[in-house]
């Protein structure tokens, strides 16, 4: 089925590109009475390939159990992905600014992995962290889906004194590498196969910058779809002796949350930590807390080592939460995790990573061995396998291994 009627969002995109399509030279000055306009282009252009087999996991498996697809099949996609990133800056004085940011993707989808469950459940989730759908979609049909989304679309103020964001940004917080329990806003999936990418949330999002050297945020989020709650959060960071310390809480929905995070140099290491409580409305309370610590060794070698505990998951395979995972409510099943990651700088312009995640109460694994070779400073190849290891009622044991190859150019 082929959609493509003139929508909202044709409207809304031509209406935030439009300093773009008026003034296409990058970058781009003018002067005004009182400021002066700034115009910036950048982007890329992705084709990710990867092999798979499916794990029969459907979205409609939630409400009906014997609604499980066929298992094992295999599977192939090809996604070939246009992103135009716009900066367009009015600077009213040196310290002084609004900036419009719009992240704009033109992605289609080609290949038989298109059809499987474990695709429409990979849509649902990112559709169901939105307030605003800000995706079309122009075909649909057997082994081909082709959309285009406003990935990030925000206009934010800059002072000296604060600054404001308004629309869907991405709000990093969290100090964790695999983990990330005080990241509120944009929850991480260790195994996804974009590691780079985040999902964006729509909030209004407030800095204030000055007091005694106080770093103070508060984010508001709209009431939307089930994976995108109203909330009301704050956050407050300063330096204490050399360690950046946060303090967060405020409401999610029904349910309230505290919590902290630091990070710093501990001799020749960076340590950091995280911990979370959450007074939960429709399940037990639960803290989650990460900490981990990476090293530069000789000889180009980076390693990082991460210890996770998930208060929200379960010691017992029998007692996983499928139902939420499958929903995108939670990102994890069991309690206990332990990962590392080692990296290695072969030369300047190859570098092999190795990432694994070890769920302690199922021993099941995750394993991503790559290698990224930097053809010229904008072309980056990546070859990775994403591997699991563990008995089917296991974490990483209902996932499917999955091998994968991109080339990026960046511009």
């Amino acid at each position: 089925m082929i959609k493509r009627p003139f929508s909202t969002l044709d409207a809304i995109v031509l209406l935030l590109l439009f300093p773009v399509l008026v003034f296409a030279d990058s970058p781009l000055h003018i002067n005004l009475a009182n400021g002066k306009i700034e115009n910036k282009i950048s982007g890329y252009v992705k084709s990710l390939n990867f092999f798979t087999s499916t794990t029969g996991f459907t979205p409609e498996l939630v409400d009906s159990p014997s609604a499980i697809a066929k298992q094992n099949s295999n599977a192939f996609t090809s996604l070939e992905r246009f992103r135009l990133q716009t900066r367009t800056v009015l600077k009213l004085t040196e310290k002084e600014r609004f900036t419009l940011k719009v992240d704009y993707d033109h992605q289609p989808y080609f290949g038989t992995f298109v059809g499987t469950g474990d695709f429409r459940i990979a849509k649902r989730q990112t559709e169901e962290r939105q307030f605003l759908d800000l995706s079309q979609t122009l075909v649909e049909q057997d082994n081909v889906f082709y959309e285009h989304r406003l990935y990030r679309a925000s206009i934010a103020y800059e002072s000296e004194a604060f600054d404001l964001e308004i629309g869907r940004q991405q709000i990093p917080w969290g100090v964790g590498h695999f983990f990330t329990p005080t990241d509120l806003f944009n929850p991480f999936n260790p195994t996804q196969i974009e590691l780079e990418e985040r999902d964006g949330v729509d909030a209004v999002n407030f800095t204030l910058k000055k007091p005694a050297g106080f770093k103070t945020q508060w984010v508001y989020t709209p009431g939307g779809k089930q994976l995108h709650p109203q909330r009301f959060l704050g956050r407050i960071s300063h330096d204490v002796k050399g360690y950046e310390v946060g303090v967060l809480g405020g409401r999610i929905k029904r349910d309230h949350a505290v919590g902290f995070d630091l990070q710093g140099n501990l001799m020749d290491s960076a340590v950091r930590g995280e911990f979370l409580y959450r007074e939960a409305e429709l399940e037990k309370d639960f803290v989650k807390f990460t900490v981990n610590a990476d090293y530069n060794f000789p000889h180009n070698i980076y390693g990082l080592l991460e210890y996770h505990f998930n208060g929200q998951g379960r010691r017992d395979q029998d007692d996983y939460q499928v139902d939420r995972l499958i929903r995108g409510e939670i990102q994890e099943l069991g309690k206990n995790f332990l990962a590392g990651l080692l990296g290695y700088d072969l030369t300047s312009l190859i570098r092999l990573e190795y990432r694994t995640i070890w769920n302690m109460d199922d021993t099941s694994l995750f394993q991503r061995p790559e290698i990224q070779y930097e053809v010229t400073s904008n072309i980056l190849i990546t070859l990775a396998a994403q591997l699991y290891l563990g008995a089917n009622d296991d974490e990483y044991g209902q996932a499917k291994n999955l091998f994968l190859g991109e080339v990026k150019y960046t511009y």
